[in-house]
């Protein structure tokens, strides 16, 4: 969706519905949304034999009965779990020719709008902000316009999972999985009747540890080492914090009147590119040194990847990144240091 025919670069906007090769590089970006939604399946293999084994050893039923509701419980939780992950609607990046379009490199903001997003309220929005910048003649309520030019408070939240991270987290989720795992086996084995019983019918759920192991570990290091985003007009700043939040934070800032900004819409993914000069297109896709070499972003290009998909509130996060991105407004003063000020 071309908003003009002779675009501002600056405050333009770009709307399309499959992501462009500005997504080649998220397989190696080290967010973990996709890894701990693909490992929470895993752990849906638990409710099934955790179901079995209380109603057969606990509550004391015939062998028939605890079939029967682990049966259940496999069928409900299974159930729930494809309809939230239709929801979540994470894709694999994987690279290769999978980017074969291209943004349209005359905007530096851009939105990645699947038609399963395209519901009523998301395409009120997007009109009504066309609307608000660019005069169309159709006119735009009030409340409508006074959020799409792009004034509103600052937005602060914990993007759970989405974020890159350095080695202090990996090595907490390292020994967090482990302990994790360590303690669901003893559960297990108390519950089975002892640790032989438990390792006959490791089968039925090995795959669940490892998912366990992994997704707790995650956790564990989530809240151990927190981070969060703080969203103004024309500014988008990173706070990593140290062991349970203590002392000063990282911060990291990146100008969203100047850098490249694209939101897609059906993983709630923030790309930041680095700065380019106006009328300059975006760089072609080059092969991966890294197995399995598929296409790649050039080096000294790869965005910032931003991962909101598990925040509440996303999709309405999501509208305000765009705003903040083509807001004619000054950039509040905010604190370098205090994530609330």
């Amino acid at each position: 969706m071309n908003c003009q025919e002779s675009p501002d670069f600056a405050r333009g906007l770009f709307v399309c519905d499959k992501p462009g090769h500005e997504f080649a590089a998220m397989s190696s970006s080290g967010v973990m949304v996709h890894l701990v939604i693909s490992q929470g399946f895993a752990l849906l293999f638990l409710g099934p034999v955790v179901a079995h084994h209380i109603m057969l050893r606990v509550v004391g039923t015939s062998s028939l009965v605890a079939g029967a509701i682990a049966g259940f419980v496999g069928v409900v939780t299974m159930g729930g779990a494809v309809i939230m992950m239709r929801r979540v609607n994470q894709s694999n990046y994987t690279g290769g020719g999978y980017f074969k379009n291209e943004s349209d490199s005359r905007f530096r903001v851009r939105a990645v709008i699947p038609k399963k997003r395209r519901t009523n309220r998301v395409m009120h929005w997007l009109e009504s902000t066309l609307d608000a910048e660019f005069g169309e003649d159709e006119p735009v309520r009030t409340e409508d316009l006074d959020s799409e030019l792009g004034g509103f408070e600052p937005i602060v939240v914990r993007p759970w999972f989405g974020i890159k991270r350095d080695k202090a987290f990996w090595w907490t989720a390292a020994v967090g999985g482990v302990l994790c795992a360590a303690g669901l086996l003893q559960f297990f084995s108390l519950l089975m009747g002892g640790w032989g019983a438990m390792l006959r019918n490791m089968g039925l759920f090995s795959y669940a540890i490892i998912g366990t192991r992994i997704v707790s570990g995650l956790a564990a290091a989530e809240l151990i080492w927190p981070v969060y985003l703080r969203l103004v007009p024309g500014r988008l700043d990173i706070f990593r914090y140290g062991l349970l939040g203590a002392g000063a934070p990282e911060v990291e800032t990146h100008d969203l009147k100047r850098a490249g900004v694209c939101m897609d819409f059906g993983t709630y993914t923030i790309v930041i590119e680095p700065e380019r000069e106006v009328g300059q297109p975006l760089p072609a896709l080059v092969q991966s040194k890294k197995w399995p070499h598929g296409q790649t972003l050039p080096p000294g290009f790869v965005p910032r990847y931003v991962c909101i998909a598990l925040v509440i509130g996303r999709r309405e996060i999501a509208e305000r990144v765009i705003h903040a991105a083509r807001t004619n407004e000054a950039t509040p003063v905010v604190s370098e240091t205090k994530l609330g000020e």
